[in-house]
């Protein structure tokens, strides 16, 4: 998530909590961590993402320390991720593919999740180890940025629009809703406002519903003539 910092997917209790994540939180069968899929390399290279974070934070988690550590060639690592801040990007937050996004039969439902699940994705310290390390970089390439845009940003979007299809399908709000603002407003204060000032607490639910409010302002449902 560039305002996000951006989720392969495992199964959790209750439906409201299968939103988008990685694998080692998350689940669903049709989502898978990595290219080609082997599950053995993936979570050797996961579990070795989060303890050199844990261990040497960002700038201390090469491709090269990651694939020692995890027992695997670089070329394992280089196969499923182009890039030190995607492998990164995919071990803690969220991969390339996102499951079907909550249906909880409201707008405000299923924000609700979906910030609530960004909230437990993006709090860990390795997470903020992550995303501080990744908003440097960045920064400064913006090939990189292009790439991560692409590939992991992108997905984000699509989620999110698949939520304001429905909300509109239901006849709970109005055409032209934007998912890419939505999605960096519930992002901004939930994943990276602790970057920034580390006791704010994210209060994910509060977020999600001032969005939707928002939303039901400038999109109110569209009136049958």
């Amino acid at each position: 998530m560039r305002a996000s910092c951006a989720r392969a997917v495992v199964k959790l209790e209750g439906s409201r909590r299968r939103a988008y994540g990685t694998v080692s939180l998350v689940t669903s069968e049709s989502v898978t961590f990595g290219r080609p899929r082997e599950a053995r390399i993936d979570a050797a290279v996961r579990d070795a993402v989060h303890e050199l974070l844990a261990r040497e934070g960002y700038a201390g988690t090469t491709i090269e320390r990651v694939a020692a550590h995890a027992g695997v060639g670089r070329g394992a690592v280089y196969r499923r991720w182009r890039s030190k801040a995607e492998m990164i990007f995919a071990a803690v937050v969220h991969a390339a593919e996102l499951p079907t996004a909550v249906d909880s039969g409201t707008l405000e439902g299923d924000l609700v999740a979906l910030a609530e699940r960004i909230a437990e994705l993006t709090g860990t310290d390795q997470a903020r180890a992550a995303l501080a390390g990744l908003v440097a970089e960045l920064a400064g390439d913006p090939e990189l940025a292009r790439a991560l845009e692409d590939r992991l940003f992108a997905a984000e979007r699509h989620y999110v629009s698949l939520i304001l299809d429905r909300a509109r399908e239901r006849g709970e709000l109005g055409r032209g809703a934007d998912a890419e603002l939505v999605r960096r407003l519930l992002v901004g204060p939930i994943a990276f406002t602790p970057l920034f000032a580390p006791t704010a607490q994210p209060r994910p639910r509060e977020v999600a519903r001032l969005v939707v409010a928002g939303l039901h302002t400038t999109h109110p449902p569209e009136v049958p003539t």
